[in-house]
This record gives C-alpha cells, structure tokens and sequence, in this order.
C-alpha cells in the first residue's frame, strides 16, 4: 500500500473561520429610508452589547418583528437586513431568498453589502460543516456544506461536500457537485483547491466505470494549467489503462526529466505511477522526493515499497531497517522490512522481523504528521491495542532539514484510546519526526 498522507481536502483537516458580525461597515451607497428597516437596523445595533446567545437572540427576534411589519417593501435593504436577521437565527435557506430579492434590486453600487452577508452565511455553515464533522454526523455535514454553496460557491465546500457523498456511498451525487464546482468557475479559486477538485472527479468517474470522461476532464484542464504535473500523472495513468500507452509513456518520460519539482510534488508523481503499477518509475519518482526530504515518512515507506514491488529489494533492506527504528510500532514499517528480507531470500532474517513485531504491546497503524499555515504541525497516531493496559506516555523527536532534532514532545494518552493527534508550533521548518519507546 502506498501511503498518500494527509493531503485530502476533507472537512476533518480544516479549521473554522471567523468573520464580522457588523451590518454594513462603511457606507458606499445611499439607500432610501424605511421606517421597519431603521427599527430594525437599530435593533441589531444591540448586538454588539450582547452578554449572552439568549440576548442575542432577543434582539434578533425584536429586529424581525419590527422588519416584519414592511417585508414586501421593494427598498432593497429591507431583504439585506431580512437575510442577516435571518443568518444570525440560522434560517438559512429564507437568507439566502432573502440575498437573491436583494441582488435582483440593489444598486450595482451596493452590491458589496449582499456579498458581505453572503460571506456571513457561507462562513457560519462551513463552520457548522467542520462541527457536524467532528461529531461524526456527516448528514448534517453534507447539509451545510450543500448550503453553504447557496451563499457562495467555494472549491472548499464542493470538494467536502462531494467526499462525503463518497463516503456516504453516494458516488453518482459526488460526481455531480465536482462537477458543478468546475462549472461555477469560480474566480478567485486558489489552486490547490482546483487541482483537488479534478482530482477528485477524476477518481470518481474512473471509479464508476467512466474513464473516458475523466481523460476529458484531465485534458480540459491540463489545457489551461499544463504544467501541473500532479493531473498529468493521473491523465497518463488513466490513458495507459485505456490502451493509450504510447501518450501515455511519453508524459512519464517528460515527468522523470523534470528538475524542478518539490519532494511533495514527486510524492504525488510516485502515487500516480504505483497507482498505474509502474513501480519502476514509481521508486525512481520517491528516490527524487527522498534527495528533496531523506527525513520524510511518507518519502520513506513508498520509497522502500516502490522498489520491494519493482524488483529491487535489496538496496532498500537498510532503509527499512532504519523505519523500524525510528517508528518501533509501526506495522507498516515491520511489514516492509519483512517483505524486504523476504524478496531478497533472507528469509530467517524475516521470519525474525515478523517474530518481533508480533510481541509488540500494539500496532501503530497510522503515523504521519502534516504541515498546516503559520509553522504549525499536525501529528496523528493510530493504534490497535494488543496487551498494553494504563495510561502510557511516548515521546516524539522532530528533526530539521539537516536531520538534526529540533523540539522533542511527550503525549500521554491510554492503552484503549485507539489514537490521539496533538498540534505543535515551531520556528524551525521540521522536515520530519520519529518517535521512542512506549513507556507506563
């Protein structure tokens, strides 16, 4: 198996967002007076003095009764202050009726207030979708990302809310809002997010059986951003599984001739090629993402992994031992220095291996740590618990880019939890981690 890391962009991995809770900032535009909107207005004014959700809550309610009196009225800021009433007691769905009345009326000058509220009532269900996530209820997750998109289409919340349609075994309805997500042409969509999203409809039109149109998708693409290397390694994948092969070849070659890509960028290269079962080119694309980052895990195992499946065990044994090492408990790392030992006929050295990591007190099935914005990290330890009983403590060494350790960090956590993650701030770039031995 060929570890692909963290780089999903589901719900799980994103963090809430916090916006203004003011009307209408400064005033760009003139809108005539409204008797029910200056009550109104005034009303909400109260918010910023509102000790408790309860208050809140009141001045909502006093705001809507006195809007309530002229809600037919064609002043366009009677539904602008209709839909902010409305986003703040989460009636989302009259918000946004309320946003299209305002649109379809307002000034072009004044436009930017209905897009502040839109903002308002994407933000707050991005963040109830991040919640409901947490929590497991990924219906309800489902629902406000959906919803979200009313408000403001956004690559973030198509993309999560497709991964959930996947999840929820629902790959016809996730293939749609991918490809809805393409079609709103968003604007000021940042690239890693475009790039996700065809990813993701991609696998989802391979998977249902449809590779002609995901070569189409790739190809559309790849025609305005034909330098993304990540989409061209799948278009080629998928072309080579369609007979393609001589198109195909040749976009490997090109790639394995590049000189300018990140270690990550040739991670995603040797994913693309392990996934066409081109182990070869596979090893040789993780080699390139080693001599980026030699302290990556992720480098590491699919390095090792790449090369036991291309043929080439024996020049990996000494890496795969180094993986036991620096993580004892992983069963991944126990199992490719098995399978290296084993391919390479240094079978009692293997049965050796497996008689060791079978005594282990539990099996770290996950380990991975995972860059976020602002020198933050993200580290996350799966397990299955074997024999271990308490509360237990290990430590954790973060290393630079010149191997040296640079933070040290000690969790304690208990023998039946199955996992934990913890977060770390550090001034340093870490280029990657190793853990001790399980202590309690």
């Amino acid at each position: 198996m060929v570890r692909t890391g963290a780089r999903t962009a589901t719900a799980a991995a994103l963090a809430s967002i916090f916006t203004s809770a003011g009307l209408f900032g400064q005033q760009e535009c003139e809108f005539d007076a409204n008797s029910a909107a200056a009550t109104a207005s005034e009303a909400i004014q109260g918010l910023a003095e509102a000790a408790t959700s309860a208050d809140s809550l009141e001045i909502l309610m006093t705001a809507w009764e006195a809007l309530s009196a002229d809600l037919e009225s064609e002043n366009p800021v009677v539904p602008l202050l209709g839909a902010q009433i409305q986003i703040g007691l989460g009636n989302f769905r009259d918000a946004v009726e309320f946003l299209d009345r305002y649109d379809a009326t307002a000034a072009p000058e004044c436009m930017m207030h209905g897009e502040a509220q839109r903002y308002n009532g994407w933000v707050r269900l991005y963040n109830q979708g991040v919640t409901a996530y947490s929590a497991a209820d990924n219906e309800t997750a489902l629902d406000a990302f959906m919803l979200a998109n009313d408000f403001k289409p956004d690559l973030r919340t198509y993309s999560n809310a497709a991964l959930l349609q996947s999840q929820l075994g629902d790959n016809a309805g996730a293939i749609e809002t991918y490809q809805a997500a393409l079609a709103a042409d968003i604007p000021d969509a940042d690239a890693e997010s475009l790039q996700n999203a065809v990813r993701g409809l991609g696998d989802m039109l391979v998977a249902e059986g449809r590779a002609d149109e995901a070569i189409r998708t790739y190809a559309d693409y790849l025609a305005r951003y034909p330098d993304d290397v990540v989409i061209q390694i799948r278009y080629a994948g998928v072309m080579a599984d369609e007979g393609q092969t001589e198109e195909s070849s040749a976009i490997y070659a090109e790639t394995l001739e590049r000189t300018d890509l990140t270690y990550q960028q040739w991670l995603e290269v040797g994913v693309g090629f392990y996934n066409a079962q081109n182990f070869s080119d596979a090893a040789t694309a993780f080699g390139s993402a080693r001599e980026g980052n030699p302290y990556n895990k992720e480098a590491m195992e699919n390095y090792v992994n790449a090369s036991i499946q291309s043929g080439r065990p024996g020049p990996v044994i000494a890496l795969a031992d180094t993986l036991t090492q620096w993580y004892p408990y992983d069963a991944l790392a126990h199992q490719l220095h098995f399978q290296a030992l084993g391919r390479a006929d240094m079978n009692d050295r293997a049965m050796e291996v497996m008689g060791e990591e079978q005594q282990l007190p539990l099996s770290v099935t996950f380990a991975q740590m995972a860059a976020a914005a602002n020198g933050r990290y993200i580290v996350q330890l799966s397990f299955t618990n074997r024999t271990a009983s308490g509360t237990l403590q290990i430590t954790f060494e973060f290393v630079d880019a010149g191997g040296q350790v640079v933070r040290e960090e000690t969790q304690t956590f208990d023998a039946d939890s199955g996992g934990f993650t913890f977060e770390l701030q550090s001034d340093v770039p870490l280029a990657g981690f190793r853990y001790g031995t399980i202590e309690g």
